[in-house]
């Protein structure tokens, strides 16, 4: 094996450990609300249990998904664990109330809900 190619192995685990610890830096906060797919809730204000199968399907084909409280905030959300997308963990509770625990970053005007738990 050439110095090289044992240099270059060297920095791809280092860069693989720096990317695992990369961790989005806020509050820990809970939030209570409705798990909207963000497409049909911005361009028509769809959501609601009649709007749920829609939602899931947005939510199956990729669209953001986003909590909105009571007082109407938004929160974009993302998963916390390994990068995973909210989808694995809020795709089953479209257009229902749930309680998001997470890290609250806000930044330019959006406050994106780095997700650790579902209720």
């Amino acid at each position: 094996m050439t110095r090289q190619t044992l240099g270059l192995g060297v920095a791809t685990v280092l860069a693989n450990a720096l990317i695992g610890l990369a961790e989005p830096k806020g509050p820990t906060v809970t939030v209570r609300g409705e798990a909207v797919d963000m497409w049909c809730y911005m361009e028509g204000g769809e959501h609601g249990p009649t709007h749920k199968a829609c939602a899931t399907a947005c939510a199956k084909g990729g669209n953001p998904i986003g909590i909105i409280d009571a007082k109407g905030d938004i929160y974009l959300t993302a998963g916390l664990q390994d990068h995973q997308p909210a989808r694995d963990l809020l795709l089953n509770k479209m257009s229902e109330q749930v309680t998001v625990t997470g890290t609250l970053v806000p930044k330019g005007g959006t406050r994106m809900l780095f997700v650790k738990s579902v209720q």
